[in-house]
């Protein structure tokens, strides 16, 4: 018998997010996003057995069995809402023969906007490969994610989500023509940790469809369009900054410029429920708020003035019905054991 155990860490974005998928990553001159990983986790483990596949869920309750030499029909029909889409995709593609049973989790609530599927991926990657006696090479691994992702989702990805997922910490990701810079940034996670609440909306969202609709405008050079995510762009070299040196008033600054951008090119980003939850947390004491991800819905980060202020804009975000999800930023990324 064989185990293998992975897991990945999830993200909240400070400020960029959108500007990580092509073409958008090199339309804006020195376009770039800022994001950190989570102690939040997603986790994939793999027992040898026989008799076929036995995936199961754990977080969604849902199990599915797939003979052997079904692997790649059933990979092949899974789409976008089938749990076991990821799943089915990575090892139709890694080719690993060998049957078992795969269980996954994932941390916090589905649709929260810090990037679950994603970190997900890369866990079942570090596990396929394993599994299959394969190297997985970490500076490709962000491509092959998105390109897999896509297959399932049937629309365009970005990458942002993949490297914390990887590597960890802070990272201030470039994109430049051909490449993408993976730029660790040395913040103090202690004092960030100290001044930063998420809290899930309860209300989750669809990344996907809601990064089509301002990328196909983008695209098509809408004026207001182009406007904004030059606007997003611009806060997320100022956060980046912020972020290294512990400039925490700016840094609240920059992801207050990105939130305003995203609600001014379009406002169902900002459903009245995150309005809602934005204002209290601000009247509360937080300094600044912005959605994660793509918005709509999900997971809201609320950056504090002061550490002290915590429990009174938590229980208020708590009694406007929303839920608080404690984090730790996680310094290492990928791990890949066997047991």
């Amino acid at each position: 018998m064989s185990d293998i155990v992975a897991s990945a860490p999830l993200r909240v974005d400070l400020a960029g997010g959108t500007l990580d998928l092509w073409p958008l990553s090199v339309l804006h001159e020195d376009a770039s996003t800022v994001n950190v990983a989570l102690s939040l986790r997603a986790r994939a483990s793999y027992t040898s057995t026989r008799g076929g596949w036995h995936f199961e869920a754990r977080d969604h309750e849902a199990e599915l069995r797939v003979a052997a030499e079904g692997l790649r029909k059933a990979a092949a029909a899974a789409t976008d809402g089938d749990f076991f889409a990821l799943v089915l995709k990575v090892l139709d593609h890694i080719d690993w023969n060998e049957s078992g049973h795969v269980v996954t989790s994932v941390d916090g609530p589905p649709g929260g906007g810090l990037a679950g599927s994603s970190a997900l991926m890369v866990a079942l990657l570090g596990l396929a490969h394993t599994g299959a006696g394969r190297r997985l090479d970490r500076k490709r691994c962000p491509a092959l994610a998105r390109d897999l992702e896509a297959r399932v989702l049937g629309l365009p990805t970005g990458v942002q989500d993949y490297y914390p997922a990887i590597h960890g910490g802070a990272l201030h990701l470039e994109y430049q023509p051909g490449a993408t810079h993976c730029n660790r940034i040395a913040a103090d996670f202690d004092a960030l940790e100290a001044r930063a609440v998420l809290a899930y909306s309860g209300k989750p969202h669809a990344s996907a469809p809601s990064n089509w609709s301002i990328y196909r405008r983008r695209l098509e050079g809408e004026r207001l369009a182009v406007e904004s995510f030059s606007a997003i762009s611009h806060a997320a070299a100022a956060a980046a900054s912020a972020l290294r040196r512990s400039d925490w008033r700016r840094l609240g600054e920059a992801m207050t410029s990105d939130w305003e951008a995203r609600k001014r090119l379009d406002p169902a980003l900002a459903p009245p429920a995150l309005v809602d939850l934005e204002t209290v947390g601000l009247e509360a004491g937080a300094r600044a708020a912005k959605c994660c991800g793509a918005a709509s819905g999900g997971t809201m980060l609320f950056l504090l003035k002061r550490p002290r202020d915590r429990r009174r804009v938590e229980t208020t975000l708590s009694e406007a019905g929303a839920r608080i999800l404690p984090f730790k930023v996680a310094r290492t990324g990928l791990t890949v054991r066997r047991r």
